[in-house]
């Protein structure tokens, strides 16, 4: 079984395992109860935007889970972007 760690902030929680495949996976779980489709896709697309320009915050080989809480499409990118920074900078 993997062993990893888990961080929880205001509006995600983030778990990350070392990956087995020795490259970085993101998953990126939106559950229904956030919202309709449109918002929970725009909330992909801000969660996408954070990986794609934040590389250096997490090591090579990782598995990470992105699942936020409700409430969270309200947020606009600065502020999923500093929630998310935080969460990773700890690691």
């Amino acid at each position: 079984m993997l062993q990893g760690t888990r961080r929880e902030s205001d509006h995600f929680i983030v778990y990350r395992h070392d990956s087995v495949s020795g490259k970085t996976q993101f998953c990126f779980k939106t559950p229904k109860r956030l919202g309709n489709a449109v918002r929970r896709n725009r909330l992909k697309r801000v969660m996408r935007e954070f990986i794609r320009t934040h590389k250096s915050l997490w090591p090579d080989s990782s598995a990470v889970v992105l699942l936020p809480k409700y409430g969270t499409f309200e947020l606009d990118f600065q502020q999923v972007s500093a929630e998310l920074q935080q969460l990773f900078g700890h690691e």
